[in-house]
């Protein structure tokens, strides 16, 4: 972590995992100022919904479940909607106790297991 912040001090990708560092550690404040930041940064080399996911993590681990929906719905509508993924990832259990995640997941496996996916 160390060496990618120093590399890329305003990368919004590598901030916000600091964010989940934080949070991991039960750093609130730190977390929160390190999302803050991530999203202050105009552009990242990465896709802009691993920044979304990793804020979502943020919040989840944070007990704040109504914003970590919505940065959890931002990383589906900018392109990541891997329901198998967000079923298990362990940053995303708070989430898990409600409802409206069981909902959100059936939407998105009923979505997107019909899809044909075949060689191309």
């Amino acid at each position: 972590m160390r060496v990618a912040l120093a590399r890329y001090p305003d990368e919004p990708l590598i901030v916000s995992l600091q964010a989940v560092l934080h949070a991991c550690c039960k750093q609130e404040v730190q977390a929160v100022e390190c999302v803050h930041k991530a999203l202050e940064c105009p552009s990242s080399f990465g896709h802009t919904h691993h920044t979304n996911e990793q804020v979502a993590c943020v919040y989840s681990m944070l007990g704040e479940t109504d914003k970590a929906f919505g940065w959890l719905q931002r990383c589906i509508d900018s392109g990541n909607p891997c329901w198998p993924f967000f079923q298990i990832h362990p940053y995303l259990e708070k989430l898990r106790r409600e409802p409206r995640f069981e909902d959100l997941m059936s939407g998105l496996q009923q979505k997107y297991s019909a899809l044909q996916i075949r060689r191309l």
